[in-house]
């Protein structure tokens, strides 16, 4: 068995996740990073998407929106601009939020900061709907 991985995921209002986890898949800038026992020395710029904790068998979801990530003597902390758990969130008022903002965004009646506010809404809805459907795909997973 593989050592654990001590993790932190922080907010600027408060620590989110704290825990001994297996790995961590995390949205970086650039793309997907995995994060395994013993990884090298790492800095990385978050993305935009979802964070998949493994725990054990359990898997844990977040929507997390930009920050930074630490990986040093087997100790990841993740500084999030924003981050919210996959079970905290309801699927279908996020994806009806989805539908509302690209149905905003296609009337092509808004311009200029509008548009870029609204494009920027859109990413973030999008990916609290990811989440939330993963987290729930999961659970229903482990009912089988």
């Amino acid at each position: 068995m593989h050592e654990p991985i001590k993790t932190r995921l922080i907010t600027q209002e408060k620590v989110i996740f704290e825990g001994e986890v297996r790995s961590v898949v995390a949205p970086a800038a650039n793309g997907q990073l995995g994060i395994l026992s013993k990884h090298a020395p790492l800095m990385a710029a978050l993305g935009r998407g979802v964070l998949k904790i493994t725990v054990g068998t359990e898997k844990k979801f977040f929507a997390i929106v930009g920050g930074f990530l630490q990986v040093k003597d087997n100790n990841l902390i993740l500084l999030a601009d924003q981050a919210v758990p996959a079970d905290n969130i309801d699927r279908v008022e996020a994806e009806e939020r989805v539908t509302l903002l690209r149905s905003k965004l296609d009337t092509g009646g808004v311009k200029g900061k509008e548009k870029w506010s609204l494009a920027g809404e859109l990413e973030q809805a999008k990916v609290l709907a990811h989440a939330a459907r993963l987290f729930e795909d999961e659970r229903q997973l482990a009912r089988t």
